[in-house]
């Protein structure tokens, strides 16, 4: 099949890099495209994506309310004339997440009148029902980082506390509409076999209409340091309290790593909430002052918060990829994961897998780590060989690309066989 150049359309309902992982894959995704030649879009509502300079951004307004300080005050009247914002607004203010699923009357309107700029477009995780129709008019791919019926489920594992959990489940009422929407779309992408399996079971999809492709990582960000490493440094990672980062677990297992290893220090990368539950649980220990959370860093901090690390931990109970796995392998650090959705296939042979929720298991690998050099220095080569291998965003790129084409032509069928 020939390479030619395409017109490729990057649907994103938010897009910056603050909004975690998805802001990534659009950065990062639309400058590999586009760096084997093709014409990128990237199609977005706020708050927007941080692209280079050459890819066009087309931004999809929205009300925004989840910057706004007061939700439900801090909006013009004449803004809630329309039906849609209106439903954007009734949600937001009742505890639900709208989003992704006002997104869809906007971003179809936008399609629909410049449906010629397009050769093919690729929607991330929105799921919005109006991608249904808009795959009769043009190609259409769908990347689900992983279904997000994981998250919910977590969450309310996390507290016996009712009225949480009717808040827990209001916030994500969207989970069923999207199931409708990817049940009816040909072609679902995800980042790890991990993913693929608990997609099709969560969202009952046929296998063959998924596919497998691994993300990437930034190498020119992310690579060894000439520095050493501070001894008996760990760095794990948080995410707001949010129980399905287990970094409970990191917390509990710390106490005991220091019994044996008097100088261990964890570093935590991520904000802790004021008065959360994490906050109250560090409180507890009669070692607090070794903890400290990290946030705010550009890509060179975060770097060398890697490279200065002796071990990295990530208790995830459960990630569709696991970016900061990948991201430790590149800096050259060993990394103790847990058997969380897909860390085990991403970390391979370079680093150590343990049981989640279980503080003892962190305790016995990080202690082997600390203690053999030899241990560390074949991981760390494993590691950085691996991630060069595997995860790249130029390869994720000259994947899409293979899929793209396969998704013009059968499209093109499609049309033909209904003339």
């Amino acid at each position: 099949m020939n390479k030619e150049k395409l017109k490729i359309g990057l649907i994103t309902y938010r897009g910056n890099p603050s909004s975690g992982g998805q802001g990534i894959y659009i950065n990062y995704l639309s400058r590999a495209l586009s760096d084997l030649g093709h014409e990128v879009t990237v199609i977005s509502g706020p708050p927007y994506p941080d692209i280079r300079k050459d890819i066009k951004l087309v931004k999809i307004p929205s009300l925004d309310l989840f910057s706004k300080k007061n939700k439900f005050f801090d909006i013009k009247f004449s803004k809630l004339l329309s039906l849609n914002n209106l439903k954007e607004w009734i949600s937001a203010n009742t505890g639900g997440f709208p989003e992704p699923h006002t997104f869809g009357p906007r971003l179809k309107k936008f399609i629909e009148e410049n449906a010629d700029q397009f050769d093919v477009i690729h929607d991330n995780q929105s799921l919005c029902k109006e991608l249904i129709s808009l795959q009769q008019k043009l190609p259409l791919v769908t990347t689900i980082h992983h279904p997000i019926t994981k998250d919910l489920e977590f969450q309310l594992k996390s507290t016996n506390d009712f009225f949480l959990k009717l808040l827990i489940k209001r916030w994500h009422s969207f989970i069923p509409r999207q199931i409708k929407v990817a049940k009816k779309l040909k072609k679902i992408l995800v980042p790890s076999k991990s993913s693929e399996k608990d997609v099709v079971k969560d969202f009952s999809l046929k296998e063959e209409s998924v596919e497998v492709v691994y993300n990437g990582i930034d190498l020119s960000f992310f690579y060894p340091s000439e520095k050493p490493y501070e001894e008996y440094k760990i760095l794990s990672i948080a995410s707001s309290d949010v129980p399905m980062k287990g970094l409970d677990y990191m917390i509990k297992a710390f106490p005991k790593i220091k019994k044996n290893f008097p100088k261990a220090k964890l570093s935590v990368l991520g904000k802790m909430r004021e008065g959360g539950h994490t906050e109250r649980l560090i409180n507890s220990l009669d070692f607090k002052d070794d903890i400290n959370f990290v946030s705010g860093l550009s890509h060179s901090e975060l770097r060398e918060q890697y490279c200065s690390s002796h071990v990295v931990v990530i208790p995830s109970l459960y990630e569709g990829f696991g970016f900061a796995a990948a991201e430790a392998m590149a800096c050259g650090v060993p990394a103790v994961v847990s058997d969380g959705g897909s860390l085990k296939e991403i970390i391979g042979d370079a680093g150590k897998v343990v049981i989640p929720r279980d503080e003892n298991a962190i305790v016995d690998a990080v202690n082997e780590l600390f203690s053999s050099k030899d241990l560390r220095k074949n991981i760390v080569a494993n590691g950085i060989s691996r991630v060069k291998d595997k995860f790249t965003w130029h390869n994720a790129a000259l994947k899409l690309e293979n899929i793209y084409q396969q998704m013009i032509v059968n499209h093109a069928n499609n049309k033909y066989s209904k003339t």
